[in-house]
């Protein structure tokens, strides 16, 4: 029997009595959580940023037609969060590299590991050679040290972000996907700090 008419047999019985009112909090409750699952949201055509409310069953906050997604998988959050998803124009600025799709945020800041989520970037332009041969990876705008004739000195540029990895490409050869490890982006991070941006050498 199903959680709707169960409770329309009860209700429709006159089951008032404590035993009835009992049944309908425990049997209603019930319901809700077989009803939950992983959360999917995708964004309103032109929108730029989306969020949900993402719990140990997962979900999935992807952009429209074909746009970028993100993938969380279940048991990845012990608790609920609220996962923000925001694409940015590209600020990819590095000699021999070329970006692909825009600049991602993911906040706030979780970690995912042992396991990770799945960041799916659009294709949207032509490989130098054989999509497979290509080294594509995550950059991310940070410090970095430099030995040099005067010592050691701090700069900052876009970076290989050691908490992504490429995944390989979907199905259809038009996303390129990459394991995050962790986010590193909080609510307040100004860009280009805490974006992710895929990109791949040009020679």
């Amino acid at each position: 029997m199903s959680c709707v008419r169960g409770l329309r047999r009860w209700l429709g019985r006159g089951a008032w009595g404590l035993t009835g009112l009992a049944w309908v909090l425990v049997t209603g409750l019930g319901c809700e959580r077989s009803a939950r699952g992983p959360v999917v949201v995708e964004a309103a055509q032109g929108q730029d940023e989306i969020h949900a409310l993402v719990g140990k069953e997962g979900g999935s906050l992807a952009f429209p037609g074909g746009g970028a997604s993100l993938e969380i998988p279940a048991g990845l959050l012990l608790e609920e969060v609220h996962v923000y998803f925001k694409r940015e124009p590209p600020t990819f600025d590095l000699a021999g590299k070329d970006f692909l799709g825009e600049a991602y945020r993911v906040s706030p800041h979780l970690s995912f590991a042992p396991g990770a989520a799945k960041l799916s970037v659009p294709v949207d332009k032509e490989l130098p050679g054989s999509a497979d041969d290509v080294r594509l990876r995550i950059y991310s705008w940070d410090k970095y040290t430099e030995e040099g004739p005067e010592g050691t000195s701090t700069h900052e540029n876009w970076v290989p972000q050691p908490l992504a990895k490429f995944a390989g490409f979907s199905q259809d050869r038009k996303l390129a996907q990459f394991w995050i490890y962790e986010t590193i982006s909080t609510r307040t991070s100004k860009a280009p700090a805490g974006l992710f941006q895929a990109a791949f050498d040009t020679k």
